[in-house]
């Protein structure tokens, strides 16, 4: 276990429970990161009708103010509001589960995945490795194939997640419970494909936060970060498709992901930063 699985015991694969306030307290790393990516969220967005909500503590427990972040989450984008997170709501987190689960499954991070493993998890991770310099590693888009390429690239990512201080990770090419979690902390889009108007119903969510950011840091989007896929991020994600010479079909999937790669050599958790610890807010 890494240090995050350490500091906010026990282990629980994010999105695979309901997450609500109950006797007794749910607690574990699904818990905290839940709060952990609402509160840089919360930080990292700019809605023109202000913040969906305050920043809470990072204590692992499920708690009544974890409770009402759930209800501004549900509340900011047009789900049913009651306090449960569930598979609508890790959806915003770019998390499938359910009948969300995306590009065929299995659910990212239900298991261990190693050399030789295929499948939908398998994309999801290539995508999330993809938005960063691991595109260089990788060398192509997501084909849902864990080869050698996929190895390397998730050993730079967990010798970047231990410089960046979350330290503990097994020094070898396979992506375990971990891992997994410093790919929920670090980095915030590929979980799905993300798409919006004029041709599809709008998908909203942290993962177009991450879009959005990169789009401006490259100058092609001035409008608010707000997680909302509008006819201004469409857009700019078209605008970045042409410049790239793909598909400008506005529809942020593998190949987009790995081009967003090719211009954001960066390591994760950049651009949106996360340091380690992840700070506690006073309430």
């Amino acid at each position: 276990m890494a240090l995050f699985e350490n500091t906010f015991p026990p282990y629980v694969p994010f999105g695979s429970r309901m997450l609500s306030l109950r006797m007794p307290r749910q607690t574990g790393t699904d818990v905290t990161l839940l709060q952990a990516t609402y509160n840089v969220m919360l930080k990292t967005m700019n809605p023109p009708q202000g913040p969906m909500g305050s920043r809470i503590a990072l204590d692992g427990v499920f708690g009544p103010a974890t409770k009402q972040a759930v209800i501004n989450i549900q509340s900011y984008f047009g789900l049913e509001v009651d306090g449960v997170a569930g598979p609508q709501t890790y959806f915003v987190f770019g998390q499938g589960v359910a009948g969300n689960t995306t590009y065929g499954g299995p659910v990212y991070g239900s298991r261990e995945l190693s050399r030789g493993d295929q499948g939908g998890d398998v994309t999801i991770l290539q995508n999330r490795l993809n938005c960063f310099r691991y595109s260089t590693l990788l060398k192509s888009p997501a084909d849902g194939v864990f080869g050698p390429n996929t190895a390397r690239a998730v050993l730079a990512f967990k010798h970047d997640s231990e410089q960046n201080g979350d330290r503990g990770f097994p020094d070898n090419p396979i992506a375990g419970f971990g891992f997994y979690d410093a790919t929920w902390l670090y980095t915030f889009a590929g979980g799905r494909a993300i798409w919006g108007p004029p041709n599809h119903t709008q998908r909203n969510g942290f993962d177009v936060v991450f879009i959005q950011v990169f789009l401006k840091n490259q100058g092609l989007y001035s409008g608010h970060i707000d997680g909302y896929y509008g006819s201004l991020t469409h857009s700019a994600v078209r605008q970045f498709q042409t410049a790239e010479g793909i598909t400008a079909d506005g529809i942020v999937g593998p190949v987009t992901f790995y081009h967003i790669g090719l211009d954001n050599r960066q390591n994760a958790p950049s651009p949106i930063a996360v340091s380690w610890p992840p700070p506690i807010p006073s309430i």
